[in-house]
């Protein structure tokens, strides 16, 4: 399921990087305690890796950019697409935006006037899709005893394999089947596509955006629209939304 929520707000202030504001927003208005902290602290594990099958956008609205103090001002009306498979997640989190009249972001006071949700359950085996927060795909490895973070971008040959892999340990968690060498493929559309470098923390993560043709097994594909692409869903990255199918 995805969906859009949009806030009234007055003079919405925050960081340019605000990433982990909106995660702690999300987590906060989760509400069913218990539910919160075993997502927060848990998550779903798969191969030694742990994920929380869901995903954010950026926001978006009119908004004043204040490149001196780097601070990025949302005016009256503000946007949030978020995106799980999780039924338990998007419950409890549209309980809290529904009935919550005291939602804050980052102390600010903000209102729900509107949901649009889309169920995203069709059935797509080829689809253009457009970014709404960048894609990272990355690798760690040891040099000189030092952990070094390498990113990889679509004209590299590794950037559809570790999405690849990626998808197919989330959609593992999601259809409780293991999947023998499914196929996908995801090609950047020429010239739609820019690189992005942002802070979670302190912390860089570079990304791409813009917009990408995918294709292969169905299931695949409905993991990408529905938990995200790439890495690093829960904290912001990899939102997608089907433009068409193809």
């Amino acid at each position: 399921m995805q969906y859009t929520i949009k806030f009234m707000c007055n003079k919405l202030k925050l960081p340019i990087h605000y990433n982990h504001i909106l995660q702690g927003f999300i987590y906060k208005n989760i509400f069913d305690d218990n539910f919160r902290e075993f997502l927060h602290e848990k998550g779903f594990e798969v191969d030694g890796k742990k994920f929380k099958l869901f995903t954010f956008s950026q926001l978006y609205g009119d908004y004043i950019f204040d490149r001196e103090n780097k601070t990025i001002t949302f005016l009256d009306r503000v946007e949030l697409t978020v995106s799980s498979v999780l039924d338990d997640f998007n419950k409890e989190f549209l309980k809290s935006c529904l009935y919550n009249k005291e939602l804050e972001i980052e102390n600010q006071r903000v209102e729900v006037s509107e949901i649009i949700v889309n169920e995203n359950k069709t059935k797509v085996n080829k689809a253009i899709i457009r970014t709404l927060s960048p894609i990272t795909v990355y690798s760690t490895v040891n040099v000189n005893g030092r952990k070094k973070t390498i990113y990889f971008f679509p004209e590299d040959s590794l950037f559809e394999k570790y999405i690849k892999d990626n998808l197919i340990r989330k959609a593992s968690l999601i259809y409780s089947e293991s999947f023998e060498n499914p196929k996908f493929q995801i090609r950047a559309v020429e010239d739609k596509v820019s690189k992005s470098i942002l802070y979670f923390k302190q912390f860089i993560v570079k990304g791409t955006s813009g917009i990408f043709e995918i294709s292969g097994d169905e299931r695949l594909i409905n993991t990408a629209l529905n938990c995200g692409l790439g890495s690093k869903n829960s904290q912001g990255f990899g939102c997608v939304k089907l433009v068409k199918s193809i």
